[in-house]
């Protein structure tokens, strides 16, 4: 009984009836990144490789003359490689490699305009969580990154258009953070800069 309240509250927080949810892919995405240097004096260099599925949210949030609200899930899958080499002194403790899977729901923001031709420009943001197979991350120096769990959140902005017959091509530009939000007594934030490209049928 308490599992099934439990879940009706969890539904009952989403953008849509628990009806409208369907587990059949709307689309896929692939992005390539790097390190972005937010930590000042901290020196990496990892590049960042993804493959991502995604499902709409189906009907649209919000509509004015203007703006579109609207919105997916991504479920993601990424591998992590440092590009540090022995003369850069990598931190012993640190991992060289790393597998990223990773859960968010993310609000999308078109411009119910296109901005020439039939693209139509968007901003999207979300808040999700992650799974990283290894806590510390190689850098330069003896100490690690440690990011003091294997299990993170995870923060995205990105800006792009969609274009195409139907809307159904996009490339976009968009940073990733991965942080345990201070719930693990050490917290060493990566970030990553990234394009993406992503299709949608």
């Amino acid at each position: 009984m308490k599992k099934g309240f439990f879940y009706a509250g969890m539904m009952s927080l989403l953008p849509f009836p628990a009806s409208a949810l369907d587990i059949r892919p709307d689309g896929l995405s692939a992005s390539y990144g790097q390190y972005l240097p937010v930590v000042s004096g901290r020196k990496a260099n990892y590049d960042h490789y993804r493959i991502g599925i995604q499902w709409d949210w189906g009907d649209e949030l919000y509509r004015s003359d203007s703006l579109v609200m609207s919105g997916y899930f991504e479920l993601g899958g990424s591998a992590l490689k440092s590009r540090l080499n022995a003369s850069d002194s990598p931190s012993p403790e640190g991992k060289d490699k790393a597998t990223v899977v990773s859960f968010s729901p993310v609000f999308r923001f078109s411009s119910a305009h296109p901005l020439f031709g039939n693209a139509f420009p968007f901003l999207d943001a979300g808040v999700g969580g992650a799974w990283f197979s290894e806590k510390d991350l190689e850098k330069e120096k003896k100490s690690p990154i440690n990011m003091g769990s294997h299990w993170l959140f995870e923060v995205r902005l990105g800006a792009g258009f969609t274009f195409g017959e139907g809307q159904r091509y996009s490339v976009s530009y968009g940073w990733l953070h991965y942080s345990n939000g201070g719930l693990a007594r050490l917290n060493e934030s990566i970030d990553f800069h990234s394009v993406s490209f992503a299709y949608r049928w």
